[in-house]
Order: C-alpha cells, then sequence, then structure tokens
C-alpha cells in the first residue's frame, strides 16, 4: 500500500540471532625427524667356539669310482753316440749337422786337483816364508748356430768342479753331466767352443736315440 514513506528494503530475520564470522586459523606443527633405530653392536669374539648348523639338509651323492690306468714304467731309451770331442786345451771345434728332432749332451771333465798346496822355506836363518796357491779350475761348451755363429747355449758343470767332493764316493760326483735338446724336425749345423781352466781333459759327446737309425 502506497504511503509515502520510503520502501522498507532489509531482509527480514528469519529467528535467532545473526552469528558473527569466526576467522580460520592455521596452526603450524614443528618438523618431525624420523626415528632411527640405534645400531646393534657386535660383541668382540672372545675366542669361544662357534658351532654352525645347516639350513638345509644335503642330498645324497653317489660315491664316485676311479678308473687307474695301468702301471706302466718307461723303457729308457737306447742312445748312440753321434759324434765325440776330447783334449786337454780348449778351442773351437768343426761344425757338425744335427738332423734329429732330439738328441743329448753328455761331457765329463779331469780337472786339477783343488787342495790348498803350501810350502814353507827353512827357519834356520830366521822367519821361515810361505808359498801358497789354491786351484780353481774352470769349464764351459759354448754350442753355437754354424749359421750366424750366433750363441744357442752356454754349458756349464752344475756344481762347478769339486774333485775332493767327488773322491768321497760316487753319490757325489755328478759326471757324466747331461743337455738334452729338442729341435723340432728341422736340421741344424752347430760347433763347440771349449773353454778350458786348469783341466787335465774332457770328452764330450753326442748321443741320438738308436730308432732314429735309417730315419734322418
Amino acid at each position: 500500500m502506497l504511503t509515502g514513506e520510503p520502501a522498507n528494503m532489509e531482509l527480514p530475520s528469519f529467528g535467532g540471532a545473526e552469528e558473527e564470522e569466526k576467522p580460520v586459523v592455521f596452526k603450524t606443527l614443528p618438523p618431525t625427524t624420523p626415528t632411527t633405530p640405534p645400531p646393534t653392536t657386535i660383541p668382540a669374539w672372545e675366542g669361544e667356539l662357534k658351532e654352525l648348523g645347516f639350513v638345509a639338509p644335503a642330498s645324497a651323492i653317489p660315491t664316485p669310482t676311479h678308473m687307474f690306468p695301468p702301471d706302466i714304467t718307461p723303457v729308457p731309451e737306447k742312445l748312440l753316440t753321434y759324434a765325440t770331442i776330447q783334449g786337454k786345451a780348449g778351442g773351437t771345434t768343426e761344425s757338425f749337422e744335427i738332423p734329429f728332432p732330439y738328441w743329448e749332451l753328455w761331457y765329463t771333465v779331469d780337472p786339477w786337483e783343488t787342495r790348498y798346496v803350501g810350502k814353507t822355506s827353512s827357519k834356520e836363518a830366521g822367519v821361515a816364508d810361505v808359498l801358497a796357491f789354491e786351484v780353481f779350475p774352470s769349464f764351459s761348451i759354448e754350442l753355437r748356430d754354424a749359421s750366424d755363429n750366433s750363441l744357442v747355449k752356454t754349458i756349464e758343470p752344475r756344481g762347478g768342479l769339486d774333485p775332493d767332493l767327488w773322491d768321497k764316493g760316487d753319490e757325489y760326483d755328478p759326471r757324466p753331466w747331461i743337455e738334452k735338446f729338442y729341435e723340432g724336425g728341422s736340421a741344424k749345423d752347430y760347433y763347440f767352443v771349449v773353454n778350458t781352466h786348469m783341466i787335465r781333459s774332457y770328452r764330450i759327446e753326442v748321443k741320438v736315440p738308436d730308432r732314429y737309425i735309417g730315419k734322418y
């Protein structure tokens, strides 16, 4: 109804007082640190015996059987002397051919005695003078290739030259010394250079298996 008063534009209130709007409060929590369990302390070993058990039983394993080859003793190879060199003084030999795949060098040496030798003059005129010396014999063989004179091997008596030791019995005498050579089937020419010092005599032998007869 028109009354001439300005219109009331307020919304009607629907029972009860109007609720006051409350501000939102955010709480900040302190950072959390993950907890790590303390390491397990392994006690030091004090010498006690530790017994270990099995985690799983083993399956049965059959007992193995072994096959043994027959006991065959090789027959010693028969060697024949192919060439010899002997003398007292050293020197260079003439060349010789080795057409065999395998050969052996046997040598023996008779050196001077190595004992200490001394002589004392008469003491009638005063203090005696002494004349003495000791012998040190030596022996070596140079095996050289005749095609170019190159050194193949120097051969010396193993254990040295000690006739005093050899006189004690055969078990102390290493003679003859033996050197073995494998050529692989190719023929070669060689020669020896023999070096001697205080040697009475020596003998060198080149030996080959008798099965090579008629083959090379």
